[in-house]
């Protein structure tokens, strides 16, 4: 077990979090827009607190921010006595006049139509496969033991500012989950573990008006098949076909503001994915992920055989020179 908790089996050489011996669901394909849910997670509600607001000229007033509008710059706060206050957020100390705007940039990160957020389905990056040979000494054909179909994957994500800030320390952290089968030789049977990736991606500043896609960390879904003979029993039949497949991807995008003031959204893909998958927290250690440096290329050439490696030849490829 690592240190971040995650279970390593040694097969694929990946973090598993968990494993099944059912049969696991399909996921439903589909594109989801993020308009059936808003806030799902709120570390901080700016509009909340009640602090201390000093005017230029001296004058405190306690309460908290109803309203503000950028464009007028006008700020409503209701105080701890009850009275609702409209006033130039500019007439404020520069400390505060920078609270309310970023109380403003927090809300209005919050809220899907100002700041936009798309997932699209998984789709497929690349796909290759390898073939594994069993090579018997001398002149014998080498015959396959493995034949392994690979699929590289990953999820397009989009975002769209238009909250009339430039938001600074915006994070976008997520967990892509896929199931990978493999053979438990220690039950003699075949068995699921449930996989996860979490990855972070951060933007020092997202400039207002700014429209960004961009693809997710991929993940690597392996199909194996296992070739000729073999003695084992719980091999026979569909024993033979080690499956995987996605599950889907919780997203969360945060906003930290220079006054301490944070939010939170959530976006599951699909987005009746279970509570049961549970979040991992993305790491400096988890975040690295071996399937990255995955050697890509093709490879389904037969090998030669060891006699003809060594450079041997038949007599009769003799006689013909």
């Amino acid at each position: 077990m690592s240190d971040n908790g995650a279970v390593f089996w040694h097969i694929w050489g990946l973090p598993a979090i968990e494993s099944f011996n059912e049969g696991s669901s399909h996921m439903k394909r589909l594109v989801w827009f993020y308009s059936l849910l808003s806030v799902a997670m709120m570390a901080e509600r700016a509009s909340g607190e009640v602090r201390e607001f000093t005017a230029k000229d001296g004058a405190a007033i306690y309460g908290e921010i109803q309203d503000y509008n950028v464009g007028t710059d006008v700020v409503k706060i209701k105080t701890d006595r009850g009275k609702t206050i409209q006033t130039k957020a500019n007439s404020f100390l520069d400390e505060d006049f920078m609270y309310i705007r970023d109380w403003d940039a927090v809300r209005l990160f919050s809220r899907n139509e100002k700041f936009r957020l798309y997932l699209n389905d998984a789709q497929s990056d690349k796909k290759w496969t390898k073939i594994s040979w069993f090579r018997r000494p001398g002149k014998r054909e080498p015959t396959k033991t493995y034949t392994t179909d690979f699929n590289r994957m990953n999820y397009e994500i989009k975002f769209d500012n238009q909250t009339g800030y430039d938001l600074e320390n915006i994070e976008f952290k997520y967990c892509i989950y896929y199931e990978q089968e493999r053979i438990d030789h220690a039950i003699e049977e075949k068995v699921t573990d449930l996989v996860v990736r979490p990855s972070i991606r951060t933007f020092a500043i997202v400039p207002d008006g700014l429209n960004k896609k961009f693809k997710s960390n991929c993940i690597v879904l392996r199909r194996k098949a296992i070739e000729g003979h073999t003695k084992m029993l719980y091999l026979e039949g569909d024993g033979r076909n080690i499956r995987s497949q996605m599950v889907g991807i919780i997203f969360r995008a945060s906003i930290t503001t220079l006054s301490g003031q944070t939010t939170v959204r959530e976006l599951r893909l699909p987005k009746d994915l279970s509570e049961e998958y549970v979040w991992v927290e993305p790491t400096k250690e988890n975040t690295v992920w071996p399937d990255d440096d995955l050697d890509d290329r093709e490879d389904t050439i037969k090998p030669p055989t060891p006699f003809e490696e060594a450079g041997g030849r038949d007599e009769d490829e003799d006689e013909e020179g």
